[in-house]
């Protein structure tokens, strides 16, 4: 089923937001393990080394590909017409990554904690 909706985030668009292109770049399956739990519920801690296990393999795309199509399901997202889901997680899985980090950024905005007088734990809640 084919999306209605644009991407607001260019694929190579990685200086639009430096922190998490830094974050990509440091440590990217922290990034696929954050972007599934955002996406789909998933353990971060799991995916994240699942990720990295696969990367030994040259299989990481494959569940960079399906939580990129829960992604675009999720927002209801076209396809990138030139290559593909699979094309762009094969070939170009980092910036495919810090792309998925953006696009759940703009649309959910970031998390905010609200800290309780007395030394409580923070209270993270997302905006309306």
């Amino acid at each position: 089923m084919p999306g209605d909706n644009e991407w607001n985030e260019d694929l190579f668009g990685c200086c639009n937001d430096c922190g998490s292109c830094w974050y990509g770049f440091c440590c990217t399956p922290c990034l696929f393990g954050s972007n599934a739990h955002k996406i789909s519920g998933r353990n971060c801690f799991l995916m994240c080394c699942a990720y990295g296990l696969l990367t030994e393999c040259y299989l990481c795309c494959i569940p960079h590909y399906m939580e990129r199509q829960n992604l675009r399901q999720k927002y209801n997202l076209k396809e990138n017409p030139e290559c593909g889901d699979l094309l762009t997680t094969i070939f170009c899985g980092p910036c495919a990554l810090c792309q998925e980090a953006r696009e759940i950024k703009g649309r959910e905005g970031p998390a905010q904690a609200a800290f309780k007088r007395g030394g409580g734990p923070p209270v993270v809640s997302q905006p309306m």
